[in-house]
């Protein structure tokens, strides 16, 4: 199971005429993701509704801005096989990282939609010390900022085929675009992202930028603050809670990113 589509059959009613007729979905499904210092014994650390693809990314991405993990190295090795019932990845992890404190944590149901399922103690979240960051002067150019939604829409593939997919993409802070990563979770493509750069030792992203297809809920800054990034763009509006955060944090935030213009949350209102 490797695929972000699937084809399936409906029916469709254009122009008061109904048919059937194939069409392309996105593909959904659980990920159990288990951890241990040994292969004789793993415990469930959380069950994912994700696309199943670019697991490893998923899981790296999900343990480092969890704050498990800390490096690609921290991580032995990951097998990943079905079941019945959807995907199951086995994390070796070094006998150095202490894993086990998370377990009671985070074990649950963390749909697509929403990461912060699950967590039982949100106070650590909003009280959460982030890793240094190196603050930077002024802003991006406004005409970087402005080419971005039509980088990441000309490479959005399977959500041109389905519609049903979010993406994340990383930049240069010049706009070339690096990476995109999609899934039916908002928070997982931003995890299969920050997993990307994690593995190949790009972290922090100080001269980076990330876009979002869709909104900015609280915990993808957090995200992007974990992964160091200074300066998060995204299609869509942000929360208030995820304004709040990204200002205390010197976090550059834009929204309604569009060709013709956007809107910037955070930082002096005479820069861009």
């Amino acid at each position: 199971m490797d695929n972000k589509t699937q084809k399936s059959k409906i029916f469709k009613w254009p122009n008061n005429d109904m048919g059937q007729e194939d069409d392309y979905v996105a593909t959904e499904a659980p990920l159990e993701i288990r951890l241990g210092h040994s292969k004789d014994e793993f415990n469930t650390l959380a069950i994912s509704m994700c696309s199943p693809s670019e697991v490893n990314e998923l899981v790296y991405g999900y343990l480092f801005t969890e704050n498990i993990i800390n490096t690609s190295s921290d991580v032995v090795e990951i097998n990943v096989f079905d079941n019945d019932l959807g995907l199951i990845s086995e994390v070796l992890l070094d006998r150095s990282v202490n894993y086990q404190k998370f377990i009671n944590k985070r074990y649950g149901m963390v749909h697509a939609s929403c990461g912060i399922c699950g967590k039982t103690d949100f106070d650590d979240l909003l009280t959460f010390n982030y890793p240094a960051r190196k603050r930077t002067e002024g802003g991006i150019e406004p005409q970087i900022i402005l080419s971005l939604p039509d980088k990441l829409k000309l490479k959005q593939r399977a959500f041109m085929q389905t519609g049903g997919l979010h993406a994340s993409a990383l930049f240069s802070d010049t706009g070339k675009l690096l990476c995109i990563n999609e899934d039916v979770g908002r928070h997982n493509a931003l995890d299969k992202l920050i997993g990307t750069a994690l593995r190949k030792d790009m972290l922090p992203l100080r001269k980076h930028i990330i876009l979002l297809s869709g909104r900015v809920s609280f915990e993808l800054v957090h995200k992007a603050l974990m992964a160091g990034v200074n300066t998060l763009c995204a299609i869509g509006a942000p929360s208030s809670l995820s304004i709040e955060i990204a200002q205390v944090n010197g976090l550059q935030l834009y929204g309604f990113s569009k060709a013709n213009g956007f809107n910037r949350y955070t930082g002096k209102s005479h820069h861009v």
